[in-house]
């Protein structure tokens, strides 16, 4: 049996999806940001980058918001290095993925107070 990385990650996007081109597929890209508490009570933030490709990638730049609760599913993650706007250095996670499950409730007339989600 060869070996493998299941991951779920659930956060709260933030920033609107980027569009970009890598040869001839669109990826659509966006931060979740992952919090929990520590044993001190402080509050710890991790930020995960998602790659979305394919089909998803029309679906991440049509319904993901900054602010959007979703959930992303990868057999694959990566370590990023990055700069932050005031010019530190900053790590995350890059995932490809390969399911993404939006858990904003929908909100239309019709459907007030009632809620779904959605997976692609």
């Amino acid at each position: 049996m060869g070996t493998s990385i299941n991951l779920q990650v659930t956060g709260f996007v933030g920033s609107d999806p980027q569009l970009k081109s890598v040869g001839e597929q669109k990826v659509a890209s966006f931060s979740v940001a992952v919090s929990r508490k520590n044993g001190a009570g402080n509050k710890q933030t991790l930020w995960v980058r998602v790659n979305c490709w394919n089909k998803l990638t029309d679906i991440a730049v049509q319904y993901v918001k900054k602010g959007s609760l979703v959930q992303v599913s990868t057999e694959w993650l990566r370590p990023s290095a990055w700069t932050d706007q005031s010019g530190t250095p900053q790590s995350s996670l890059d995932l490809d993925a390969n399911r993404l499950v939006l858990l904003d409730r929908l909100e239309s007339d019709d459907t007030e107070g009632e809620g779904s989600d959605i997976a692609f």
